[in-house]
């Protein structure tokens, strides 16, 4: 029978394994039940197993060093007897290691490997310089993500040297956004003719993985790329041993039933231990997942809201002091801008325009992600154009306020550029927009509002030219003290 300090050794040891395992729980508890139960039996099963190690350590010593073994599967290193020996050594200190059998997956794959040929042509086309940061982004579109990529970016030049990497498509649209002297290269086209699985190894993420090493930049930003995202879910432990890595999070998106998707939901819990920081554009989304997770403290501090600069000059005069106290036209004007998708509702916006036949509806915008609405039944005071590419382009100086109609959101930067300009908005109160328009910076319309919960708030903002010029100025003030340029570049710097 073992004696108390040989059963309290066999419980330390256990204890060592399940802290640096990344197998079930459940094994260790029936081992420890075998060490409480049947200790005699337990103790000579491991010291037979340890036995059986150290000879397996002598005979791998014991390997020729001097005359490499061939290799046969593309890589001079593998299975080497060079190779074998470090991984004795290593096996020494963590017997969990185990042995080679020659078919371990790779984390660079070999000559041989599936989209190994794609993964070469890749990296010739990366930049021989040495970067401080990388930026990942699914690709250069013209939305809010990819907005805020941009100003990521102009953020970080003022100190580092910057690569931008796009991983999902090959879309540059709005190249303006971005600061003319940093490099920005498009993998996706290799990255797409990568199988994702391969012999159950998901080799597009390895593949994303092995350039991010080769890149070797000391900082990783992954601002919306859905591959950067499910490599961090593969490869994050790796990265996070080499690099420090961040991750934008904006609000999740609906099905249309209702229920929540999108990245906060689908790539926050499987890789927020290896982020450094995951980084949110309001305080709404930061206590959702808070909440949701039940974070301690202590990681909560790494949940950083830093909230995206407007970037329009936000020290000019409100648009709406600049609103004509006596217009030439007869009749208010009420502008909107967005998508015309399920989540901004257009279709509200419609039944809006049909409630106030004596207001005109000026509206700007194209179907992205869903179906393009019929206007063969549209109010005759509702006109659509195709969407504006610059605030100069809208008669924001003519009209009586933007009307902001989102069934979910974040903190859209639509209402923070508008806010600059000291516009008075009438907006749905979801996701984090209660954060920038409240009852002294505009006119808040409960998230579930009706038709004419909308329509009694757009007709006070209408009748009151003294409220609109004095919520726009304070909205204004807002923007100006919390969406600066320089406090977000203050807090990427912080963090």
């Amino acid at each position: 029978m073992p004696q108390p300090d040989e059963i309290e050794y066999l419980y330390d040891r256990l204890a060592y394994f399940e802290r640096n395992s990344t197998r079930s729980s459940w094994l260790f508890r029936q081992l420890g039940r075998k060490i409480k139960y049947f200790p005699r039996d337990f103790s000579r099963r491991l010291r037979r197993s340890i036995k059986k190690r150290r000879l397996r350590n002598e005979t791998a010593h014991q390997v020729d060093t001097t005359t490499p073994r061939k290799a046969s599967r593309g890589d001079d290193f593998f299975m080497s007897a060079e190779m074998l020996s470090l991984v004795a050594k290593a096996r020494s200190f963590d017997p969990e290691i185990g042995e080679l059998t020659g078919d371990e997956p790779h984390l660079k794959p070999r000559a041989n490997d599936a989209g190994y040929e794609k993964l070469r042509e890749a990296t010739k086309i990366l930049p021989k310089s040495r970067y401080d940061s990388v930026v990942l982004m699914p690709a250069g579109r013209m939305g809010g993500a990819d907005l805020v990529a941009a100003i990521l970016v102009r953020a970080l030049v003022k100190s580092k040297k910057v690569l931008i990497l796009r991983t999902d498509d090959s879309h540059w649209d709005c190249p303006h956004w971005y600061p003319e002297d940093v490099d920005s290269i498009d993998i996706s086209p290799y990255l797409k003719d990568i199988q994702n699985q391969h012999q159950g190894i998901p080799v597009r993420h390895r593949a994303l993985y092995v350039i991010l090493t080769e890149i070797a930049a000391p900082q990783i930003f992954n601002v919306n790329s859905r591959l950067a995202f499910e490599t961090m879910v593969s490869y994050g432990a790796q990265l996070a041993s080499q690099f420090k890595l961040y991750a934008y999070y904006f609000c999740a998106d609906r099905t249309e039933n209702g229920s929540e998707t999108g990245y906060p939901v689908l790539f926050f819990h499987n890789i927020f231990r290896y982020l450094d920081a995951a980084i949110l554009d309001t305080k709404y989304l930061a206590n959702i997942l808070e909440n949701r997770f039940s974070l301690p403290l202590s990681e909560t501090q790494r949940l950083k809201t830093i909230y995206t600069p407007a970037q329009v000059d936000a020290e000019q005069l409100p648009v709406s002091e600049r609103h004509k106290s006596e217009p030439d036209r007869s009749r208010p004007r009420i502008l909107w801008g967005g998508r015309l998708d399920r989540q901004k509702r257009f279709d509200l916006v419609v039944q809006i325009a049909r409630g106030m036949p004596d207001v005109d509806f000026l509206c700007w915008g194209k179907a992205v992600l869903d179906k393009a609405p019929s206007m063969k039944k549209a109010p005759e005071n509702l006109h659509l154009n195709p969407p504006f590419k610059d605030y100069d382009e809208l008669p924001l100086g003519d009209c009586d306020g933007w009307l902001y109609t989102s069934e979910w959101d974040g903190l859209p930067t639509i209402l923070i550029e508008l806010g600059a300009l000291g516009m008075p908005i009438a907006a749905s109160a979801v996701g984090g927009v209660p954060e920038l328009i409240d009852e002294e910076t505009g006119w808040l319309v409960p998230e579930t509002a009706s038709v004419d919960e909308y329509v009694a708030q757009i007709r006070a903002m209408i009748d009151d030219p003294e409220a609109r010029v004095s919520r726009g100025r304070a909205l204004q003030q807002r923007v100006r003290e919390r969406h600066s340029m320089q406090a977000f570049v203050d807090s990427i710097d912080s963090i």
